[in-house]
């Protein structure tokens, strides 16, 4: 009898994986990534990033800019119903106790009481109000933050004191005149973006002394107007309306980005034209 060499059972099946096997990686090896295309890859998503990140700055500083105008836009409507509620007289900015128009001020060491101000009524006692959300970089006054704005206060108010400043007793308070001496509100001042420098660091202010005063002593000349809006100031007019103020040009706008809305004749803050 012829012999038959018989196929060995498992070779068809491995022959079969073999073939399957090398299918499997080939498809693997198409699907996977060169260094190169990843490369690419990395620097298309570079260069989006790029573009959209500035994009993405530039909204949130807008989106900061108008919440900053709502809080100017609220204390208006604080000034107003306060005016109303007191025979017509403009807010005080404050007092020796530290009572001030946005809260109590109990020192450096301390925070802001911000339901014991004049205004903290009309305005649900909030603090956010009073914060500028782009005004973030500065030397702190009290244990958290005070306020971002300044107020007319030279022009608009009268110092009435008790005693001299010398006396253990001594006290002032500053008393709102009326509302009714601005002959043009609309070109009239309340309040404003503002900070100060005082031989040190910016801080935040609430005094907004007008130009005539702050450049009164040659040699200490000072600013409170803090221009930190794209280079301009939010300002609050007598007349309840806001917008954004360019620096006068007279005086240059120091590092600390501050300057003047007008020259040394103040007469966007005095209220008789």
């Amino acid at each position: 009898t012829r012999s038959r060499k018989m196929a060995s059972p498992t070779l068809g099946v491995r022959r079969g994986m073999n073939s399957k096997t090398k299918r499997e990686m080939n498809t693997k090896k198409n699907k996977a990534f060169t260094l190169i295309e990843l490369l690419v890859v990395i620097a298309i998503i570079g260069i989006l990033a790029g573009l959209l990140l500035p994009t993405l700055a530039r909204a949130k500083m807008v989106a900061k800019s108008v919440q900053n105008k709502n809080n100017l836009k609220q204390i208006a409507g604080a000034f107003s119903m306060y005016s109303d509620d007191h025979d017509g007289l403009a807010v005080g900015i404050g007092e020796s106790s530290g009572r001030y128009f946005f809260g109590q001020y109990n020192g450096a060491s301390a925070e802001v009481d911000y339901s014991g101000g004049y205004l903290s009524e009309y305005v649900n006692n909030s603090e956010k109000v009073w914060q500028d959300p782009v005004f973030n970089a500065f030397s702190k006054r009290a244990k958290k933050r005070t306020c971002s704005y300044a107020y007319n206060s030279h022009y608009l108010n009268e110092m009435e004191e008790n005693g001299n400043w010398w006396d253990p007793g001594y006290s002032y308070v500053y008393r709102g005149l009326d509302t009714q001496i601005m002959e043009s509100p609309v070109e009239t001042v309340l309040f404003g973006d503002s900070a100060r420098n005082w031989m040190g660091p910016v801080e935040e202010n609430w005094f907004w002394t007008p130009p005539s005063q702050a450049r009164a002593w040659p040699g200490w000349e000072t600013a409170y107007t803090h221009f930190r809006h794209n280079g301009k100031a939010t300002v609050l007019w007598g007349d309840g309306h806001v917008e954004m103020v360019a620096p006068d040009q007279t005086y240059p706008v120091n590092d600390d980005q501050l300057g003047y809305i007008c020259d040394t004749d103040d007469h966007l803050f005095k209220p008789v034209k």
